[in-house]
């Protein structure tokens, strides 16, 4: 959110309200009850938020309650990302007109979406559809409070919350992220860089086809008709495009298994793996499924992958997935990565470790109101297990495909140097040399890939070769 100084008119009125507009009342009223809805919906799913649920997950929990919301999700969730990815000014915003208030979650979260929506929207002429909105929403208790709020946020310049501040906690407020993070960026990528990746726009959605419900081919399938025109193919990667407007209008196509939805960081970890027909595969962290679809794809589903993840709930969403996209070499197994118990030897182990995933803020904005350094500290000797557990189950000439979607030295870089010097058997080898950037402290085989730059997911990549 710029922040720049606005100014409310009472008098603003979004044209749904003028009683000299032409449409029919009815279609005035459906309007208003869609962008009421709307609102509703996304304060229900901030509270889930609040608790701990992501965004996505919020939004598809809050409108499974009421079936009038199936409509306005999207609008929803546009609200929740930018009320929690804002989160840092909105938040001053709340405590410079409630200063000494003890305020519950209810209201928190009430005042976060109303200020984000004041603040976003009010100066486009919607501000009485939008008080509306939220008086209609707002619990009985918290309507005079509400009443304040609405009455002072008008008076407060934001661009004031600027003055007097050190350059990274001025660059915090602006670009919205936590101070430890802009330092640490300052430091691994330098001032200007950094200040470009912690600005950068939300990264497109990419779709790829499915060779496996496609009869082999990379190509759009014929009867995709007019949507091919929302599709932008992305040079030099067969098979995948950029979307134009929103994913939903390929809805039958995902549900039939043409498609897959994965951001081309995602994928293109995968392809540096180069996995083979007829190879053995074990896929580490496997779960929603979406790079274990990838493998298959690749071996043109001829070999045996194994995919292992902890959690019993998001083995069923793998198992839905690797169906949906007609993977048939998959076999699931629920145990924990760093200590598999497994005595067979794979040519290939794909490690797609917990992170911190700082190179996905723009699609998990909670994320980063929650994590430290001591986060990363903490992830990267999970890390450093998952490699150590998967080390002597590579075969001979195997190779080991390591990723992270996190941008952090201490998960990538640092993990690889200290397994190579404990691992003389193995080195890096070169990938993806015409995507993205060398990795950091020396790793020139490796890849990065950035959002400022790549227009993908921030995302890190090693392939390690047996050498003996």
């Amino acid at each position: 959110m710029p922040l720049r100084r606005v100014n409310f008119e009472r008098n603003d009125v979004d044209s749904a309200y003028d009683p000299r507009e032409s449409k029919p009342a009815e279609k005035l009223r459906a309007r208003d009850s869609d962008h009421l809805i709307q609102f509703r919906l996304a304060y229900r799913a901030l509270l889930l938020v609040s608790r701990g649920a992501s965004e996505r997950d919020a939004v598809q929990r809050a409108a499974a309650l009421d079936p009038r919301s199936t409509g306005v999700k999207r609008e929803a969730l546009d609200l929740v990302l930018g009320t929690v990815s804002e989160q840092d000014v909105i938040d001053i915003l709340v405590r410079n007109v409630h200063p000494e208030e003890k305020m519950g979650m209810n209201a928190r979260c009430l005042f976060r979406l109303t200020a984000y929506a004041m603040l976003r929207f009010g100066a486009r002429g919607q501000t009485r559809r939008i008080e509306h909105s939220l008086r209609a929403i707002a619990p009985i208790d918290l309507l005079p409070k509400l009443e304040f709020f609405l009455g002072t946020l008008p008076a407060i310049d934001p661009t004031q919350l600027l003055s007097g501040l050190r350059d990274s906690e001025r660059v915090a407020l602006e670009t919205h992220h936590p101070v430890w993070w802009v330092a640490y960026c300052f430091h691994i990528l330098g001032r200007g860089d950094a200040v470009a990746l912690l600005s950068s726009r939300p990264r497109p959605r990419y779709l790829r086809v499915n060779p496996l419900r496609n009869r082999g081919r990379t190509t759009l399938p014929k009867e995709i008709g007019v949507l091919a025109a929302r599709l932008t193919r992305v040079p030099s990667t067969p098979g995948v495009y950029i979307i134009t407007g929103s994913p939903s209008a390929f809805a039958g196509f995902f549900s039939s298994g043409s498609f897959q939805m994965q951001d081309l960081a995602s994928y293109l970890a995968i392809k540096a793996g180069n996995p083979t027909s007829g190879e053995m595969v074990l896929d580490l962290c496997a779960a929603p499924g979406g790079k274990t679809a990838a493998i298959a794809q690749l071996m043109k589903n001829q070999g045996t992958i194994v995919s292992i993840d902890y959690s019993p709930a998001r083995m069923k969403s793998w198992r839905r997935e690797v169906q949906r996209l007609g993977v048939k070499i998959a076999d699931p197994v629920i145990s924990d990565a760093s200590r598999l118990g497994l005595y067979d030897s794979f040519d290939l182990v794909v490690i797609d470790p917990p992170c911190t995933g700082t190179g996905v803020f723009d699609r998990n904005p909670r994320m980063k109101w929650h994590l430290s350094s001591e986060s990363v500290n903490r992830y990267s000797i999970l890390q450093r297990h998952f490699l150590e557990s998967a080390a002597s189950l590579v075969g001979e000439e195997g190779r080991i495909l390591y990723s992270t979607c996190t941008l952090t030295v201490e998960e990538n870089e640092h993990v690889i140097s200290s397994f190579l010097k404990s691992h003389p058997e193995f080195e890096t080898r070169p990938i993806l040399e015409q995507y993205g950037s060398p990795g950091l402290m020396g790793l020139a085989d490796c890849r990065r890939l950035y959002p400022h730059r790549d227009r993908t997911a921030g995302y890190f990549i090693a392939r390690m070769q047996r050498t003996n």
